[in-house]
């Protein structure tokens, strides 16, 4: 019985609430547009997407950046996400300060955060980039394991083998470009393209499913995992915006695009912008 008047409750306060919406305009919801800037690593992190950048400090690198960051700026976004974990956010407003005030050394951060991020920033007249990532161990420990035990169980070795789709022939794709032989505007439209987002979808859409067997699905928890920790991340974000804002850069290493991505386009409130409409070469 108990559940029963729960349930007409609820029935009745969905009625109320559709009978006052009826009577009266509906709120206006958010629209704001996001630009999803897939970056690679300027080099001080161990992560996978680290490529060497020597000259980033020669004359020519820099003019890129400046031509980089002033067309970012000048689409004057309210907020500029980026791929620090939030308990960072005070060192980076400190050494936003520092910038600001012409008091750092700049060459001593190797970091598409200040590099991109933070200089984008201070020309659109922000006075913080925000910190969003969520730092999560992924398990490719367990997929190594996997082989092993594999190499000894002949009978999931065959098992394996009767797994048509798994084991059909597949056209990778490789990359195109380097950045050794690309202007950095290039390269980042590279970067942020179907051709480079197509080899993260084989990365974690098309080798994963292939670890496991039976009622062993290792490659799974690696896929739900990198998806679990782009979940926080887009939940770190919804938690620091605004309803007036009209504009958002997500600076993120291109891999995190093709999840992040997801996230935006299936929420109402967001409207995805590609970086090949607002970035020109020059």
């Amino acid at each position: 019985m108990h559940r029963i008047i729960k349930r007409i409750n609820v029935l009745f306060l969905s009625l109320l609430s559709t009978a006052v919406f009826g009577q009266n305009p509906p709120p206006k919801l958010p629209h704001i547009k996001v630009l999803l800037v897939g970056t690679f690593h300027f080099g001080n992190t161990s992560d996978k997407g680290r490529i060497s950048f020597d000259d980033l400090f020669s004359p020519k690198r820099q003019q890129e950046l400046q031509g980089l960051t002033n067309q970012l700026a000048g689409l004057k976004p309210d907020k500029i996400f980026v791929e620090h974990e939030p308990d960072q956010q005070q060192r980076w407003d400190s050494l936003f300060t520092l910038y600001r005030a012409g008091r750092l050394d700049t060459t001593a951060l190797r970091n598409e955060i200040f590099h991109v991020g933070i200089r984008t920033a201070r020309k659109a007249g922000l006075t913080r980039v925000i910190c969003v990532d969520h730092q999560q161990e992924l398990p490719y420990d367990q997929l190594e394991a996997f082989n092993q035990r594999l190499e000894k169980d002949s009978a999931g070795q065959k098992e394996i083998a009767s797994y048509e789709l798994l084991n059909y022939p597949f056209s990778y794709p490789k990359k195109t470009r380097q950045l050794a032989s690309s202007s950095l505007i290039d390269y980042y439209l590279y970067l942020n393209s179907a051709a480079n987002q197509a080899i993260d979808q084989a990365e974690y859409f098309v080798y994963p499913p292939a670890y496991g067997y039976g009622r062993d699905y290792t490659g799974v928890s690696l896929l739900s995992g990198w998806y679990e920790r782009n979940a926080k991340i887009f939940t770190n974000i919804l938690r620091k915006a605004n309803s007036q804002d009209k504009l958002y850069i997500v600076l993120f290493g291109s891999s995190h695009m093709l999840p992040l991505r997801h996230f935006f386009q299936n929420h109402p409130y967001f409207e995805v912008v590609e970086l090949s409409s607002v970035l020109t070469k020059k």
